[in-house]
């Protein structure tokens, strides 16, 4: 049992993100808060991993081409998005350490989105092989997002990152199904995610700026029985490619997810050397997270994320470590509109991941409105208060107001 059990399972660098068919469930539905990237494949809904496709605006036009067929005979699909925001705040210039929509009363391009992706069949009998190119090309959350020793060397507003591309098998024979990546892809844990149509609202939580955002190495995730669940990898760091910084870290942990139940649970743990490298003068964090889910209604669903971090050896520091518990409710309004509500309290106890130390409280409303399933439209208000610094442009408080919009193709 245990071979099979091993086998399965913020900003800037360092850390201081024929007819057309119509487009599918998984594209018009809405980002509920949950630990989506840690979810494996068996675990997961068909209609997001299986066979079938995904058939956006660039796809359908290229249906009845010899271009179409050949990507349609490979499995392979071509799509992405272009999100962008303007952002009113009462900073000045911007409102860091708060993200990814940093800038205070300006305009932002922040992801335009190429995906690039043969998915794995978790229908299929035989095992299947797949994978997946993300990049931002170019946006500006490339900024918080950037590995070290990958194209690093960028400047300015917008720039390019390869922020996922890794091979990927699925052998439904192993378990109830095993799952197995290969290259660089985003931390498995939390509940928001680099790609904007992934997250609740447009802002991110400082839980997930100021954690890991990608890993390189390899992941597994078995599928014990219809319950049980677990994930174990072995990664070159954290927010790190090929670098001499880079440290072999283990990544794992498990999900609880009953078939017919209301309520999920899912812990993923980054364990490492846990020390500053001075030579590099590069963090290694330590993390361990917990996520509960809870359909309260067939429309209100709850959702609370607790954390832990810390790094050993920081200069002028010595122990540095973050916690913070963050709740999600999100209510389906309509079939094209629902509202997100988030409550967050992050304590960056000596200010090594925001720059600034103290208990920040943020409560951030926001609605998804689609009109059409290619066009998201997200209204947000958030309100930031430290309790023992003045971080946003000389204040301890920030308010902003922010209109994203989301272009499928």
């Amino acid at each position: 049992m245990w071979p099979t059990v091993l086998l399965g399972g913020a900003l800037g660098l360092g850390q201081p993100p024929a007819p057309p068919t119509p487009p599918p469930a998984s594209q018009t539905s809405y980002p509920i808060p949950t630990a989506g990237d840690a979810t494996p494949p068996a675990a997961a809904p068909a209609t997001s991993t299986g066979a079938a496709p995904e058939q956006g605006a660039f796809m359908q036009l290229l249906q009845g081409t010899r271009y179409g067929a050949a990507l349609d005979r490979a499995g392979v699909t071509v799509g992405g998005w272009t999100n962008s925001s303007f952002t009113a705040s009462t900073a000045r210039r911007d409102q860091l350490p708060m993200g990814f929509n940093y800038r205070a009363n300006d305009f932002l391009l922040q992801q335009n989105w190429l995906r690039i992706d043969r998915p794995v069949d978790v229908d299929s009998d035989t095992p299947t092989f797949g994978f997946r190119s993300d990049w931002i090309l170019p946006g500006s959350d490339y900024r918080f997002t950037l590995a070290r020793g990958l194209w690093d060397g960028q400047s300015g507003r917008y720039g390019i990152d390869p922020v996922q591309f890794y091979g990927q098998a699925y052998l439904p024979n192993v378990g109830q199904g095993l799952d197995v990546k290969l290259g660089r892809f985003f931390a498995p844990f939390g509940v928001e995610s680099i790609a904007a149509p992934d997250s609740s609202l447009p802002s991110r939580s400082y839980a997930f700026i100021y954690n890991p955002f990608t890993q390189t190495g390899l992941l597994t995730q078995l599928k014990l029985d219809d319950t049980w669940s677990v994930k174990n990898g072995i990664v070159m760091g954290n927010d790190v490619f090929i670098d001499p910084a880079s440290s072999p870290y283990y990544v794992g942990g498990f999900r609880w997810a009953p078939p017919e139940g209301r309520s999920t649970a899912e812990f993923t743990t980054i364990l490492g050397s846990g020390r500053f490298d001075t030579a590099e003068q590069f963090h290694n964090p330590q993390v361990f997270d917990l996520v509960l889910t809870r359909k309260l209604t067939d429309k209100l669903t709850w959702t609370l994320e607790g954390f832990y971090g810390f790094t050993r050896d920081v200069p002028n520091v010595g122990f540095a470590n973050w916690f913070g518990v963050i709740n999600y409710l999100t209510y389906e309004l309509a079939d094209n509109l629902a509202g997100t509500l988030r409550l967050e309290f992050f304590d960056d106890c000596q200010g090594q991941r925001t720059g600034s130390r103290g208990l920040y409280t943020a409560i951030t409303g926001g609605m998804t409105y689609k009109p059409a399933p290619w066009l998201w439209l997200r209204p947000e208000v958030r309100y930031d208060h430290n309790s023992r610094s003045r971080p946003f442009d000389g204040r301890a408080d920030v308010f902003t107001a922010t209109m994203d919009v989301l272009v499928r193709w």
